[in-house]
C-alpha cells in the first residue's frame, strides 16, 4: 500500500533532523527556518545545533534517536533533513519502519537523503519529497519554494511543464517516480536494500562528478539491470553551474545523455535531461512514489492522485 502523508496546514509543525552531513554555518540553518515560517509553518526547535561527529552531524546512534524522536511527536506534521552529506546508509538498518508507517510525515530533502526516500518507499510505502533540505532553502530560486510549499500542502499532483532537453523522445509512459542521487543510489547496490526500480519513472542528478566517475557510476547500473525494466529516465543537474564554466557544464550534461543513450541503445523509453533538480537553485520538488505519466512531446510530468492519505 502506498500512503501519501497528510498535507500541512498553515500553522503546522515542521522538525529538523540531521541524518547525514555536519552543517558548520548555523547562519543556514536559522535562514531556513525563516523561510519555512514564511510559508506559514512553526519550527519544532528554532535554536537546534548538532555536536559534530567528524564529518557527520553527530554519531550514529544520536542520529537515529532524533529521527525516531520526532517521527514518533503527534504535533510534527513534516520532517526536514537539515543537508545531505553522507550519513543515511550509516543508520538506515537501524530505523524503526513500524514507528515510520504507523506516524506517516513527508520528509523533505535531497542528495544523501535520497536512501531514505527510496528506503521508506520501498520498505514501508510511504511517500517522501525530493526537494531542498533546509540549509539550501536560503539560495533557491522563487520557482523551487513555490513548487515545495505546493507538495507540502498536499498539492504535489499539480502537473510539471518544463523546458527540458528531449534526449530521446519515445512513447507517453507512465510508472511510479523514484530515484535521486545516482552516487546515493549506487551505494545501496548488494544491501538488503538495493530498490527495484522497475516499471518506475527513475530521476537522477549529482554533483561535480568527473567525467570518469559519472561514466563508472552510470555503467554500473546498467550492468545492475537498473535501466533494463524502467519506463523513462529523467536526468537533472550534474554540475554546479557556480563552480565551473558554462562550457564544462554543457560538455558534462552531453555526456551524461550520451552515455545513458549507449546504455539503453536497445530501449526505445524516453529519456529528458536538463530537469531542474539536483544542486542547483531550482530544484523542483518531485514526490518519490508516486505514479506520474511522463510525454515527451507536451515535455510534461503529471501525477497520480489515488493513492491512500490517512
Amino acid at each position: 500500500m502506498i500512503i501519501i502523508p497528510p498535507p500541512l496546514q498553515p500553522g503546522d509543525q515542521i522538525g529538523i533532523i540531521a541524518p547525514a552531513g555536519y552543517l558548520a554555518d548555523q547562519d543556514c540553518y536559522q535562514a531556513g527556518c525563516a523561510i519555512i515560517r514564511d510559508m506559514g509553518f512553526t519550527i519544532a526547535e528554532q535554536e537546534k545545533t548538532w555536536p559534530g561527529y567528524g564529518y557527520l552531524a553527530d554519531s550514529d546512534s544520536r542520529r537515529v534517536a532524533e529521527l525516531h524522536q520526532i517521527w514518533a511527536t503527534p504535533d510534527i506534521k513534516a520532517v526536514f533533513a537539515l543537508r545531505g552529506g553522507f550519513g543515511s546508509l550509516r543508520i538506515i538498518d537501524k530505523l524503526d519502519l513500524g514507528l515510520i508507517r504507523k506516524n506517516p510525515k513527508f520528509l523533505v530533502g535531497f542528495s544523501d537523503i535520497t536512501i531514505l526516500h527510496n528506503y521508506f518507499f520501498q520498505q514501508a510505502g510511504l511517500v517522501g519529497l525530493h526537494g531542498p533540505g533546509l540549509s539550501s532553502l536560503a539560495s533557491a530560486e522563487t520557482s523551487t519554494l513555490v513548487r515545495l510549499h505546493q507538495c507540502l500542502t498536499g498539492n504535489y499532483h499539480k502537473s510539471l511543464h518544463e523546458d527540458v532537453e528531449i534526449v530521446r523522445s519515445g512513447p507517453v509512459v507512465s510508472g511510479t517516480l523514484r530515484g535521486g542521487n545516482l552516487s546515493s543510489l549506487v551505494t545501496l547496490f548488494g544491501t538488503p536494500w538495493a530498490p527495484d526500480f522497475s516499471g518506475s519513472i527513475l530521476f537522477l542528478e549529482d554533483i561535480n562528478e568527473p567525467l570518469y566517475r559519472l561514466d563508472r557510476l552510470l555503467t554500473q547500473c546498467a550492468h545492475s539491470g537498473m535501466f533494463e525494466n524502467v519506463a523513462g529516465i529523467i536526468l537533472g543537474d550534474f554540475m554546479d553551474a557556480t563552480d565551473f564554466d558554462q562550457n564544462d557544464r554543457l560538455r558534462c550534461h552531453d555526456f551524461v545523455w550520451n552515455r545513458i543513450t549507449e546504455l539503453t541503445v536497445d530501449s526505445n523509453m524516453p529519456i529528458w535531461g536538463n530537469f531542474p533538480i539536483g544542486h542547483c537553485r531550482r530544484n523542483i520538488t518531485l514526490p518519490v512514489g508516486i505514479e506520474s505519466i511522463m510525454d515527451s512531446e507536451k515535455r510534461t510530468l503529471e501525477f497520480a492522485v489515488n493513492s491512500v492519505c490517512p
